[in-house]
């Protein structure tokens, strides 16, 4: 009994584990991939012909030292000096100001122009001195009361003018004498009683007496000359004058006010040299030492150079035209409004100053626009309705109201991301975990990529490799193989820290962007997953955040590998110190750490949500979206990035943690302001 009971139990374990064996489904091709590296997926899955002409990936060679370098960011830039600037006379400061030419003056803002008290013919234009002006040396900066020394200089030119006259009178004088006298001796040695001894002494006491007026006046030309050259010294005192470039950073007098002689009037803040100070892990503390050589990255912020402020919520996408007589700009907004607008960088006549709206019934999503090499421009928006809309905006005077064509097929969800092949003949669109590939010309929906992510999608890129780069929330990028019948995915690049929704990818399609966590974005090749490079600002206080995105980098056929130029890269800067910051990179395309060019400050430290490049070559420019509503363009560095170095002053390893470091470097052509930040970099030892 018991032998049957084991013989039939055992039989049904059996037909259990054949009935789910029967019954499991078959595996995925996406794998598990517990140490972050790129996992390969199922390569001939068949996607029908190339949805267009694939072109090769570069390939570049990839260099990456062995030994890293030691990197110390958030550094303190400090003014090296601070003068005091005194009186060096007594008196009482008439004004503040320095001397300008006409031209100048007629730049000046009112109440910058001024004219000296004693100016009545306003002949003399002055520009008014304050705090935070910039002054150079020997520049003048204040005038003190002068009446008393200019009378006592007009004196001393009245004297110099007199005895002038003197002494040209006593020299005549001197020289009639003289030749009387001669001619008086002359006389005597000649007929006898012609002359007398009486009248020779006579002539002798007249020529005497012009030689002691002609050097009386001379005596009284050097004194005269002396009281000049010393009341022209003294003159010079009444001005105040700069002893370094610098900033004025404050003012301790006021017009009006009484000085002595070594009383302060302000202080200026030397800025030809800087020194910058920042912490570094203690353990590194044997690569640093007095006298070295450091690379200094300057964090220089700018301003945006023009902007509108149309959207009344959030910009929640932008797009740039590629328009070649000036690229136009196109804001989405989660107001339902798409906004055109032309910056006119280049000044032309009769160009709108006010943004055109392509307007919607709903809040706008996200917005694309036709590439260069598209035949048509036309610009794409996707809404919170699950709508697409493909709008003509081929003729800038005439900017449509209505969408050219509006699919009937729709997204469940609002369109987040949208994307344009690079021959401009097929599109990409993102709701929720669906991707949707459609035909422009004929605003066809060619077919759905396999719902793949775990999470909605967040951004979408064409390659030149006829590929399809999507970023999710589940923490992975895919990389699909495009076809006329569907798409399949090729890669998937996993554990990402999610810190930043929209990822780029270069225009060559060799490179993706992928967040490895809040403070590093890496450079990977979505062809084998390898990481080549990142961009990094070390502290938690540098976090990244929203978009990060690869400028339009095009390298010319046949470049040598040691003139490749570097990849631009634009990061979004989340809370903390970035917080409504831009930062703009460059990193080698031969792999390995990219550097800092510059910072755009956003206007009121606004959160950035979308970043746009220009297309257009000769109007490059970098535009970028707020949560504020505001559109903001900003020209990006421009030329090869130059490398400024600094040597090493001091350290302090007092702190149990940190040693201080600290660099003084030349600043006449960076001109760092006080107080902002740099990043330096210690070569690495090996």
């Amino acid at each position: 009994m018991r032998l049957r009971s084991l013989a039939l139990m055992s039989a049904l374990a059996a037909m259990t584990g054949l009935l789910i064996g029967c019954s499991s489904k078959p595996p995925t091709t996406e794998k598990s991939n517990p140490t972050g590296s790129a996992q390969p997926e199922a390569r001939n899955v068949d996607v029908g012909p190339p949805l267009y002409a694939a072109v090769s990936a570069p390939v570049y060679t990839t260099v990456i030292a062995r030994g890293e370098p030691v990197v110390i960011s958030n550094a303190l830039v400090q003014y090296e000096e601070r003068q005091v600037i005194s009186a060096e006379v007594d008196g009482t400061i008439d004004l503040f100001a320095t001397p300008i030419s006409p031209e100048e003056a007629r730049k000046l803002v009112p109440g910058q122009l001024l004219y000296h008290p004693r100016d009545v013919k306003k002949e003399f234009p002055l520009r008014r001195i304050g705090e935070s002006d910039e002054v150079t040396d020997g520049q003048i900066l204040a005038y003190l009361d002068e009446q008393q020394v200019r009378a006592r200089l007009d004196g001393a030119k009245k004297i110099i003018k007199a005895a002038l006259s003197a002494r040209e009178s006593a020299e005549v004088g001197a020289d009639a004498a003289k030749e009387r006298l001669a001619l008086s001796k002359e006389a005597a040695r000649g007929v006898a009683g012609s002359g007398s001894k009486k009248e020779i002494l006579d002539d002798q006491l007249t020529f005497q007496r012009f030689v002691e007026n002609l050097a009386q006046a001379q005596q009284t030309i050097a004194k005269a000359e002396q009281d000049l050259a010393e009341s022209t010294v003294l003159l010079g005192k009444h001005q105040v004058k700069g002893r370094v470039n610098g900033v004025v950073r404050s003012l301790a007098k006021r017009p009006g006010e009484y000085v002595k002689a070594g009383d302060k009037i302000m202080e200026v803040e030397a800025t030809d040299r800087v020194r910058i100070e920042g912490n570094l892990d203690v353990q590194y503390m044997s690569r640093v030492h007095r006298g070295m050589t450091v690379v200094v990255e300057p964090a220089v912020p700018s301003a945006p150079i023009t902007s509108h402020q149309g959207h009344r919520q959030p910009v929640t996408g932008l797009a740039v035209t590629a328009h070649p007589d000036g690229p136009l700009v196109v804001s989405a907004g989660a107001d339902g409004g798409a906004l055109v607008w032309d910056p006119n960088l280049g000044k032309k006549d009769k160009r709108p100053t006010l943004p055109h709206n392509l307007p919607h019934p709903v809040a706008v999503r996200s917005v694309a626009a036709t590439p260069p090499t598209a035949k048509s421009l036309m610009v794409i928006t996707g809404a919170d309705d699950g709508k697409i809309r493909i709008w003509d905006v081929s003729n800038r005077a005439a900017l449509p109201t209505t969408p050219k064509a509006e699919p009937e097929e729709v997204h469940t969800s609002g369109v987040q991301a949208i994307a344009v092949s690079p021959d401009g003949l097929y599109f990409a669109t993102a709701a929720g975990r669906d991707v949707f590939v459609w035909e422009l010309a004929t605003a066809k929906k060619l077919y759905a990529l396999p719902v793949e992510h775990r999470d909605n999608v967040t951004a979408v890129n064409f390659t030149p490799q006829n590929t399809l780069v999507t970023a999710s929330k589940d923490g992975t990028i895919k990389v699909w193989k495009l076809g006329t019948e569907r798409a399949a995915v090729v890669r998937t690049l996993d554990h990402r820290a999610g810190a930043v929704e929209v990822l780029g990818v270069s225009r060559d399609g060799s490179r993706v962007l992928f967040d490895q966590d809040k403070t590093r974005i890496d450079l990977v090749d979505p062809a084998n997953g390898q990481t080549t490079g990142q961009v990094q600002n070390v502290t938690s206080a540098g976090a990244f955040s929203t978009v990060a995105a690869f400028g339009p980098d095009e390298v010319p056929p046949g470049t040598p590998a040691d003139k490749l130029p570097p990849y631009t890269i634009a990061t979004a800067g989340g809370d903390g110190d970035l917080k409504g910051t831009l930062q703009y990179w460059m990193a080698p395309r031969t792999g390995g750490r990219g550097a800092e060019a510059g910072r755009l400050i956003i206007p009121g430290r606004a959160g950035i949500t979308a970043v746009a490049f220009s297309p257009v070559r000769s109007e490059p420019f970098l535009v970028v979206g707020t949560a504020a509503g505001g559109v903001f363009l900003w020209k990006p560095p421009a030329g090869e990035r130059k490398t400024h170095t600094g040597r090493v002053t001091f350290t302090d390893p007092t702190d149990t943690r940190y040693l201080t470091v600290r660099v003084e470097m030349d600043n006449k052509e960076l001109k760092l302001t006080d107080h902002s930040t740099a990043t330096i970099i210690v070569p690495s030892d090996r």
